[in-house]
């Protein structure tokens, strides 16, 4: 298996639970039917196997990621962002979306929220730790982040942003 195994199926199709299942028993040698799941702190799903995993849903898409490392990853559809969800950025984070032009603003804010969303997944934490990671962007460049893990953008869909966040 690859370091890092990562697959996007339509949501129509697959639940997340399908897709890891399925990414899992290719992993193993397994049934999907025989993979077991269980939820960790916070209700992380885990699996007794020796890989680490985690899937997102958004929009007409669901991703899986499984590896070596513990591992985060979130999908997020562009769309319009409501001014409250911007108050779970740093003020650093705040003033770099305030610098895009207008029309790179929503994209902007969900590039952050992924890389946040997919560190507080890759730990197993809460959703209200958002502030609690800073992340700077250069373009589509993460020049700053939370140490001990390696985060990067992933191909996704058009209108989506999808990132991941391995334990280093």
């Amino acid at each position: 298996m690859a370091a890092l195994e990562i697959r996007i199926e339509g949501a129509e199709r697959y639940s997340a639970r399908q897709l890891a299942a399925e990414m899992l028993a290719d992993a193993v040698g397994f049934a999907p039917e025989d993979i077991p799941f269980y939820r960790g702190e916070n209700g992380k799903p885990l699996t007794s196997l020796p890989l680490h995993f985690n899937c997102s849903h958004s929009g007409d898409f669901v991703v899986c990621a499984v590896g070596e490392r513990e591992l985060g990853v979130d999908l997020e559809q562009i769309r319009p962002v409501h001014p409250r969800l911007e108050r779970g950025l740093t003020p650093a984070e705040r003033q770099w979306l305030a610098s895009l032009p207008q029309p790179e603003r929503d994209e902007g804010f969900f590039r952050l929220w992924t890389l946040k969303e997919s560190w507080i997944k890759c730990r197993g934490g809460r959703l209200m730790e958002f502030r609690r990671a800073e992340f700077l962007l250069r373009g589509g460049e993460i020049v700053s982040a939370p140490p001990g893990f390696a985060f990067r953008f992933l191909p996704a869909p058009a209108g989506y942003v999808l990132a991941v966040c391995e334990r280093e």
